[in-house]
């Protein structure tokens, strides 16, 4: 079997169902997932190829058998930080029920969680609950009330060599959410092979660093992450 020139990136959200779990590591296998971010897993096992968050809320997973290990970096309540070659994949969960300051809190908690990943690249994915036109939802409101809104962040010379991102919205999930898969290709995308999201056509992308401010209050993205800012490459 010839090598293949890109990564497989899956995330979604199992909604703590067993059921969905398992469906969850089976498509894994089957669509031979090189790493993936589960928000509201039903478990985190205690095996070296799933990393969890502090509260059991998000997990990163790779295949038992695979290549290409992940190691813990950091983790808090909500999000989790690995080492996945030389990239950091960084999962994220916020619940939809908690009050906007403590969103903002969880938000500004996260960017020294990027900058100490730096030089490295970051992906970082997940369920924020939060709707924003900036990365796609029809409104836009202080905080996502029961939304199921995930998204997906990148710093920009790893989000350069991402492509095919899409929402899965016809496969089963057992879950309220679609799965959301893309790539990475182990080299830039050219000019001519970048996916229309990210040339400005389907997805959205936007700098947390340049938003409007009244936008970004809106949204609760009151800060920018990084002096590398990090880019949207879709949510849903």
């Amino acid at each position: 079997m010839p090598a293949r020139l890109h990564y497989e990136l899956l995330q979604t959200n199992s909604n703590h169902s067993a059921r969905a779990q398992d469906l969850f590591m089976q498509i894994l296998a089957e669509w031979r997932i090189d790493v993936a971010v589960v928000a509201e897993p039903y478990s985190v096992p205690p095996q070296q190829n799933w990393v969890g968050d502090t509260e059991g809320l998000v997990a990163v997973v790779v295949p038992a058998a695979g290549t290409q290990r992940i190691s813990l970096k950091e983790k808090g309540a909500g999000y989790v930080a690995v080492k996945w070659g030389e990239v950091v994949v960084i999962g994220v969960y916020f619940s939809p029920n908690r009050p906007l300051r403590e969103f903002e809190q969880f938000l500004g908690g996260l960017e020294p969680v990027v900058q100490r990943a730096s030089p490295a690249q970051v992906v970082l994915m997940g369920d924020l609950n939060a709707k924003c036109a900036a990365w796609g939802c029809p409104i836009t409101d202080q905080r996502g009330g029961g939304s199921i809104v995930d998204v997906t962040f990148a710093t920009p010379a790893i989000g350069a060599r991402i492509g095919d991102w899409r929402v899965l919205e016809e496969v089963e999930t057992l879950s309220d959410h679609a799965y959301i898969r893309f790539r990475v290709s182990k080299a830039p995308l050219g000019p001519q092979t970048r996916t229309a999201g990210e040339r400005g056509g389907d997805f959205p992308k936007w700098a947390i660093s340049r938003l409007d401010l009244e936008l970004a209050e809106e949204a609760a993205m009151v800060r920018a992450w990084s002096a590398d800012p990090l880019n949207t490459l879709g949510g849903r």
